[in-house]
């Protein structure tokens, strides 16, 4: 028979929920491990797939007959099966009404039935969880322990049983509790050190297993045989045990209100179902110690697993931070993979963020989608260890996240060092919620630009959106200034050019924004120094000179505020000619990196763009390292229609052009954009036509019959910079012909 004729399509495994993940993994682990070391794995869509020499029937006949399971033991939990109850009488206290305790622990439990009817068994199946059970028994009597230890004590168990079972109880061993030099650290795959609440996994794992075959001669059960036809095939399964628990990996199987007809029901737990699942978790061991050699702060040192990031799917919420245990990225391969490759893979499960370890869900987003992680894995089904029905545990599954390199991604690279200490910041008890809801709108669009997406359109809008977000921060940095400062809370890192490519969706949100957010102009301070003052500065307390710093100084240069955005760029345009004037300028000064085009300008003085967009936009393209951006960086790649702004826009801009006019310069006027902000069209026109008349540019006649609301309007658009082609455009159409000829 050839050694990859049979492929075996195991219906009963699937990535959700992930004790049915597991259950893959431990299928092909005994498989590989007892039956056929070339055995191979891999996943198509959600169906796992064994390359195998032998058929189905021969694979049931194995599980049924041979199969040999792994000691699995927890000695230092109490409900492990090697510490009996306190014996009870009868009798009753009469004060506590319960009954009385003798002082001797020689009452036995379930767990310790399952313990004691393993080593009392006859058959091979179970010779090697007999030998670590009685060498277990030994330490503890050799200890002392008549209870489930404590502290050192326990530690001390942890690392005598360590130094003493054979070596197939080792994986379980490092899979479910690492000793540190500190002190014993529990993976959040296994619970706290094999259990989960009340429930021990290890003792659990015994008693499904006199639940499968008999203990003395090592034959199946009668109703094995179908429970391993549904585990493995997913073929109806009558007769499934009740009363039991499948704990935190199966939360659909936990029993409890509302999981069955009627109120409150037991639900119907696969023996095999468990077992394998234990078995497949033991993949989840080796390399956690070799991790923690060079752990770092914040980071967990177990395969795949990080801080949980509240974000991403339905019931997120900053509280699950807080309460969960972590979250945990179980990978899928479609290339047929064998045993010791599949290990390595997931014992090291590597994330990189840039040169740094992933610490959070974003940061794994960020490494699949950068292709931060190990090569050869097609998607990741991300699953959430959080509270749920009170202080229960559950394994939630988040969502499907599939390997595809996101270059858009790469360009958090240069805030890196910023979020990780604004995140640590914002998670703090004294910071206030709107920082926190900030933070959360910035971690769901980041994890959105993660996402695969073949469409370079929602990826640019996707950019965008980190762009907001970063912005949203940056404005809730300012707006809780006395906590940012006690928090010694920085402003974003100056942002790369290509944050522009990467964002240019070509829309008039876009361009108007990224022109007011490239305006700059020369001054003089109060020292009669020269500086660059850009827009940024007057949305918030930056220096000047570093725009890594905020500085309370210059915060009488800041007029934003949450008014109506016309009013506040309306204060703005006040605000730089008032500076422009005590700087001894002739004209208007100001300039932008991104000229704005009439035909938007436009379409903003008629109400015609999404205004609340824009200046959102207009709050994250301010953060770009301006002054390292070329003139024109980014352009408009459409044809002009011919639409352009009204002549009384035209009139007021040629008095504020920031360049000459007809090779003219017209003389500052601050009245004339102080009337129009008020809204008082008569007056402005009139006063532009004098000014530009006084200039020897004389005008034709235009209407000064314009509402309040569209004056304040036009005057707002003159904040935005437009270049000399389109000065003259506006000339010849509110100057005389003979004037623009001349």
């Amino acid at each position: 028979m050839n050694a990859e004729s049979n492929v075996l399509d195991l219906k009963g495994c699937a990535p959700v929920p992930l004790a049915h993940y597991l259950k893959a993994l431990g299928i092909f682990r005994i498989l590989a491990e007892q039956v056929e070391p070339g055995a191979k794995s891999y996943w198509i869509g959600d169906s796992f797939r064994l390359k195998t020499t032998i058929d189905s029937e021969s694979l049931r006949t194995f599980f049924l007959e041979k199969y040999s399971p792994t000691p699995i033991v927890a000695p230092w939990n109490g409900g492990s099966g090697f510490y009996f109850q306190e014996e009870k009488l009868k009798e009753k206290d009469p004060l506590t009404g319960k009954r009385k305790k003798t002082g001797r622990r020689i009452q036995p439990t379930a767990a310790t039935k399952a313990v004691q009817d393993i080593l009392d068994s006859t058959t091979e199946r179970l010779s090697g969880y007999s030998e670590s059970l009685r060498i277990i028994k030994n330490l503890i009597e050799k200890m002392g322990l008549e209870e489930a230890p404590s502290k050192e004590k326990k530690e001390e168990l942890i690392l005598a049983v360590r130094n003493n079972l054979p070596d197939s109880s080792i994986d379980w061993l490092d899979a479910s509790v690492i000793l540190t030099t500190e002190n014993a650290r529990f993976p959040p795959l296994l619970g706290t050190g094999g259990n989960d609440g009340n429930l021990d996994f290890s003792s659990n794992f015994m008693q499904r297993l006199k639940d499968v075959f008999e203990f003395s001669g090592g034959n199946p059960m009668s109703s094995s045989e179908a429970w391993l036809d549904g585990a493995l095939f997913a073929e109806n399964s009558d007769g499934l045990v009740s009363g039991i628990s499948i704990g935190q990996f199966y939360p659909g199987a936990v029993g409890g209100p509302n999981s069955a007809p009627g109120f409150v029901s037991d639900s119907p737990v696969n023996p095999w179902d468990y077992l394998l699942m234990i078995e497949g978790a033991l993949f989840f061991a080796s390399a956690t110690v070799k991790r923690l050699q060079a752990n770092m702060p914040g980071v967990l040192s177990y395969p795949f697993s990080v801080r949980l990031s509240g974000v991403g799917y339905g019931s997120a919420s900053e509280s699950d931070e807080k309460s969960a245990r972590a979250e945990i990225w179980m990978p899928f391969w479609e290339k047929p993979t064998g045993l010791s490759e599949l290990k390595a893979l997931m014992s090291e499960g590597r994330a990189q963020v840039g040169t740094r370890p992933a610490r959070n869900g974003v940061d794994f987003a960020r490494a699949v989608a950068s292709l931060g992680v190990d090569r050869g894995l097609k998607s990741f089904q991300r699953y959430g260890f959080l509270e749920r029905n009170g202080r229960n545990f559950f394994s939630v599954p988040l969502e499907r996240i599939v390997v595809s390199r996101q270059i858009q991604v790469e360009l958090l690279n240069e805030v890196d060092s910023w979020l990780d200490s604004f995140h640590e910041k914002a998670r703090s008890e004294k910071a206030p919620a709107s920082v926190g809801r900030a933070l959360h709108v910035l971690e769901s669009s980041i994890l959105a630009l993660c996402k695969e997406s073949s469409n370079d359109q929602v990826q640019t809008w996707r950019v965008q959106n980190v762009l907001i977000a970063l912005g949203g921060c940056e404005k809730v940095i300012v707006r809780s200034s006395r906590w940012a400062k006690e928090a010694f809370v920085k402003p974003v890192n100056p942002l790369s050019k290509n944050w522009l490519i990467m964002a240019d969706d070509q829309s008039p949100e876009f361009f108007l924004a990224a022109s007011l957010a490239s305006t700059f102009g020369h001054y003089k301070d109060q020292k009669d120094r020269d500086f660059t003052m850009w827009l940024r500065s007057q949305m918030e307390p930056i220096n000047h000179w570093n725009a890594s710093l905020f500085d309370d100084t210059l915060g009488r240069d800041v007029v934003w505020s949450e008014r109506d955005p016309i009013s506040v760029m309306n204060d703005i345009i006040s605000r730089r000619i008032t500076m422009a004037v005590r700087s001894g300028a002739n004209g208007y000064p100001d300039d932008a990196k991104i000229k704005a085009d009439l035909e938007d300008i436009a379409a903003f003085i008629e109400d015609r763009v999404n205004l609340s967009r824009m200046m959102d936009l207009l709050w994250g393209l301010i953060l770009v390292d301006w002054p390292s951006v070329s003139r024109n960086f980014i352009k408009r790649q459409f044809e002009s229609d011919n639409i352009f702004p009204s002549a009384s826009y035209g009139l007021l801009k040629l008095c504020l052009a920031g360049g000459p006019v007809c090779d003219i310069e017209v003389p500052l006027v601050p009245q004339i954009h102080r009337i129009a902000s008020i809204g008082d069209g008569f007056g402005s026109l009139q006063l532009a036509e004098r000014r530009l008349r006084g200039s020897n540019l004389p005008v034709a006649k235009i209407s000064s019959n314009i509402s309040s609301n569209l004056m304040k309007r036009i005057a707002a658009a003159l904040l935005f910079s437009i270049n000399e082609s389109q000065i003259e455009h506006l000339a010849s159409s509110v100057l005389r012909p003979r004037v623009v000829q001349e």
